[in-house]
């Protein structure tokens, strides 16, 4: 019987838990995901992106290709995006943000930003809009935003990698993403998201 009374407690701890996450999810609240492993911080991201039915798209980017990136005019013009070609004649480009929509934006490598980029990631996220290169009003964001990391980005900030103003507003909601995967993950072989076999922007 309390074998039984023990399972039945487990049981409902693990619901608590999913209607946890399905909360945080469906709050749109930045989060970061960390892991030693970066497929099981992907992994994690695409499992709480499934649980709102309501968004489909996800975009992806390693901001590994931004690393060079010093001034931070290739880091705005990859989230925000060019309308019209009016600043960049020759570059016709959706950003990321946009291309998301009501998805998710799952961000990696994001310590590999120089301080310049890291300072546009934070205003996007502060003000939470951002003006497409040509267009002369801001758009809201409407994508959740996950940023994978090996170690919390708490952690990361106290070696120096990461700026405080980019861990107060990323860091506040820090997940090991074996943890999700343990309370999320169903008992069968891991699936993909279906979008996430496309291409990263």
């Amino acid at each position: 019987m309390k074998k039984i009374a023990t399972l039945a407690g487990w049981k409902t701890d693990e619901a608590k838990l999913k209607t946890s996450y399905r909360r945080l999810v469906m709050a749109r609240l930045p989060m970061n995901l960390y892991s030693a492993r970066a497929h099981m911080q992907r992994r994690a991201a695409t499992l709480l992106h499934g649980m709102d039915a309501r968004s489909s798209l996800w975009e992806e980017l390693d901001c590994f290709h931004l690393a060079d990136d010093e001034r931070g005019d290739r880091t705005s013009l990859q989230l925000g995006g060019a309308i019209g070609g009016v600043a960049l004649t020759n570059l016709s480009h959706t950003g990321l943000l946009a291309a998301a929509g009501n998805g998710t934006l799952f961000l990696t490598s994001v310590e590999k930003l120089s301080p310049s980029a890291q300072r546009v990631l934070c205003r996007i996220i502060e003000t939470g809009h951002y003006t497409p290169v040509g267009e002369p009003y801001p758009r809201p964001i409407c994508c959740r935003l996950i940023v994978g990391t090996h170690r919390p980005l708490a952690e990361l900030a106290r070696r120096m990698v990461i700026g405080e103003a980019l861990i107060r507003l990323l860091g506040s909601i820090s997940l090991r993403a074996e943890d999700v995967l343990s309370a999320l993950e169903e008992k069968k072989p891991y699936r993909v998201h279906p979008s996430s076999l496309a291409a990263a922007s």
